[in-house]
């Protein structure tokens, strides 16, 4: 099978450059492909919170992040598909210590500058936003009102099916990809259903880009890490319509009814709390809570990705609980859930590194996104777009996310 552009993977940056690409090809003279071993959002992507914010330090990062949430925002108003975008609002707890005040202020000051709506707020104001948070008086932090998250699964699926409505094909059950190099250039993939040949092959392999590329002879500054999440029964569990059943509740196309995941009320807001280093983000659909780790300090490296040990002991609940007990007493009396693992892709500085592999001319990665795959997505879809295709990029900041930074 032929085409123009062949993607490698089916998350959220994977889908995001097959619309992206697909938008500006011919579908019969230049057709685009995604292919993708398992199914759509099975890999590190669907297993996110996938909250949307646009909390970071760096104006790039924090550029990108805005305009992905107006995406996600207006999906329902401008394709008539929704994400299951939810606007709980994100409420960053910096803590009281003065050297992490004075940087939540000058990163809000910067995201002021860029038009991003958040703003600082004292402890007062943080207990109106959070009813039941605990907080010392004099606590700092910022709030984004127009924060939240998406559906993981239901965002690929979405773009995945606008891709398909430009003229991509997308393939699942796609298995053991390898990169064919012929003359020193990429111009395919040999997999288990076949060769599949392209002048332009894309990467969003996630956890497995660093093995691929090794295979190559091509190493890269990654490293790939097992993150751990543990779940809490929500408070005040959201009265949802016994008569929607589950095929509603799932159901992408929402031109013509109101989005089921709207009618089910969070407990609070997405709450990033830098001074205990933990993250909590309701589910109400699964009626429940998960929290994580903020920084990827101390987690275990992975050397095979397929080798990750998927079973979750206790150790996440022992650190999660008591953390999350003294910030949202609430919490004291629900019951825990479980938890799960997931793969995380770094880099040397933590930003992602998108565009060509030099050694190999025809290749691009999109990798080490560190679990901020949604907030930038869009806007990743777009600009490596513009770069396949030799068009001016204006999507992103093409040095900022260079291989070229750690020479």
């Amino acid at each position: 099978m032929k085409a123009k552009i062949l993607i490698v993977g089916g998350g959220a940056m994977g889908t995001s450059v097959a619309l992206s690409t697909a938008k500006r090809c011919d579908p019969l003279t230049e057709p685009v492909i995604l292919i993708e071993k398992g199914t759509l959002g099975s890999g590190s992507s669907g297993r996110t919170g996938a909250v949307i914010h646009q909390g970071y330090p760096e104006r790039a990062l924090a550029g990108m992040a805005r305009d992905a949430l107006k995406v996600y925002a207006n999906m329902h108003l401008t394709v008539g598909r929704s994400v299951g975008y939810k606007k709980t609002g994100v409420l960053v707890v910096a803590g009281s210590d003065e050297a992490a005040i004075e940087g939540l202020v000058r990163d809000v000051a910067m995201q002021r500058e860029i038009a991003i709506n958040v703003q600082l707020v004292g402890a007062q104001e943080m207990r109106r936003l959070c009813p039941g948070i605990e907080v010392s008086d004099g606590a700092m932090g910022s709030y984004e009102p127009d924060g939240g998250y998406v559906d993981p699964k239901r965002t690929i699926a979405t773009i995945a099916a606008l891709a398909r409505a430009k003229g991509a094909s997308t393939r699942t059950g796609v298995a053991k990809p390898t990169v064919i190099v012929e003359n020193g250039r990429a111009v395919g993939v040999a997999t288990s259903e076949g060769e599949f040949r392209a002048p332009n092959v894309v990467l969003a392999t996630g956890p497995w880009t660093k093995t691929i590329l090794s295979d190559l002879g091509v190493e890269m500054p990654l490293r790939v890490v097992r993150a751990e999440e543990h779940f809490v029964t929500m408070p005040d569990p959201p009265s949802i319509d016994e008569a929607m059943d589950d095929a509603h509740a799932d159901d992408i196309e929402t031109r013509f009814r109101q989005d089921p995941l709207d009618m089910m009320p969070a407990a609070h807001p997405v709450i990033l709390d830098r001074a205990n280093g933990l993250h909590l983000r309701c589910e109400p659909k699964s009626k429940r809570t998960r929290v994580g780790r903020l920084g990827f300090e101390g987690l275990p490296e992975i050397k095979s990705p397929d080798d990750m040990q998927e079973a979750v002991g206790d150790e996440i609940r022992d650190w999660a609980r008591p953390l999350l007990n003294e910030r949202m007493p609430i919490y004291r009396d629900m019951a825990d859930l479980g938890g799960q693992a997931a793969w995380i892709t770094l880099t040397p500085d933590e930003n992602p590194i998108v565009g060509p592999v030099k050694e190999i001319p025809g290749l691009y990665v999109v990798t080490g996104f560190s679990g901020n795959d949604f907030q930038l997505a869009p806007s990743i879809g777009e600009g490596l777009a513009q770069m396949i295709l030799g068009q001016p990029v204006s999507a992103i900041d093409e040095a900022f996310f260079s291989l070229d930074r750690f020479e």
